[in-house]
């Protein structure tokens, strides 16, 4: 399998996922949400874990914390705006 090959599968994945998610209800929307902020949340917390290995739980607690709140920081400064 080659690139040109590849782009045609990701074009109709995408496809199907953005029919999928325009087909969910208003409540199913926001669950979803939910569940994608907090795999995010386990997936910052992991790499929190891995960076500082000597951090107990309510450690990793206040760096996610003070990371949340940066990056809350930059949104509202508009310093980053995705392309």
């Amino acid at each position: 399998m080659n690139d040109a090959d590849i782009k045609p599968l990701a074009d109709a994945l995408f496809v199907e996922k953005v029919r999928r998610a325009r087909a969910l209800t208003i409540g199913e929307r926001i669950d979803t949400s939910i569940e994608l902020f907090e795999g995010a949340l386990g997936l910052m917390r992991d790499g929190i874990r891995s960076q500082f290995p000597s951090l107990d739980a309510p450690g990793v607690e206040g760096v996610l914390r003070k990371r949340l709140r940066r990056l809350r920081q930059v949104a509202e400064h508009g310093i980053y705006r995705p392309s």
